[in-house]
């Protein structure tokens, strides 16, 4: 029961983010901006939502993503990058990660996941993309417009093996809380 339960548990977590996302992209739900001490005082997981999503408040604010990037801070920058990467690959996939407008994010992934020491993280994504000759900085084969068209994009590559061996690394998750923690006065 307790295996069934720590894997399940980012699960629930990735609905929970999901779920805040929507309402607060909808503008349903506002999030109250917290800083310095008052985020030093919330849980991993509370301050992992926290942060990401007051940076997702910033980012969307800009007219586009090229000029959030301009703006924002570096530590703002790779929380944005990294967690929808990672809510992506938790949600659907390495190949939903590339089908979806976040491919944008994919000239970012490696030096970010450098960034915070997610090592494995990074070993993984860099070696896909090398054995399979996948140019991140031109995603443009992954463009989709209808559903038969993802299933044949999952059938490009073993992304499948890419996805089994994500989930069995430490939760990418608790390396940017990491992150987060250690440059909280940039939040």
């Amino acid at each position: 029961m307790k295996k069934i339960f720590f894997k399940l548990k980012p699960v629930v977590v990735l609905l929970l983010s999901l779920i805040m996302l929507f309402l607060t992209s909808c503008g349903i739900l506002k999030t109250k901006e917290v800083h310095g001490k008052e985020l030093k005082k919330l849980s991993d997981d509370a301050l992992f939502e926290r942060v990401y999503l007051q940076t997702l408040d910033v980012v969307e604010s800009f007219p586009d993503e090229e000029t959030a990037f301009s703006n924002i801070s570096i530590e703002q920058k790779t929380v944005y990058i990294l967690s929808i990467y990672d809510m992506e690959i938790q949600n659907g996939g390495l190949c939903q990660f590339f089908v979806n407008s976040s491919r944008s994010l994919a000239p970012y992934i490696e030096d970010n996941l450098n960034k915070i020491g997610a090592t494995e993280h990074k070993k993984l994504f860099t070696e896909f993309i090398e054995n399979n000759n996948i140019d991140v900085n031109n995603l443009d084969s992954f463009i989709i417009s209808d559903v038969e068209e993802y299933e044949a994009q999952t059938k490009r590559y073993d992304f499948d093996s890419f996805d089994k061996k994500y989930i069995e690394l430490p939760t990418l998750q608790s390396y940017i809380t990491e992150y987060i923690k250690t440059n909280i006065e940039k939040f």
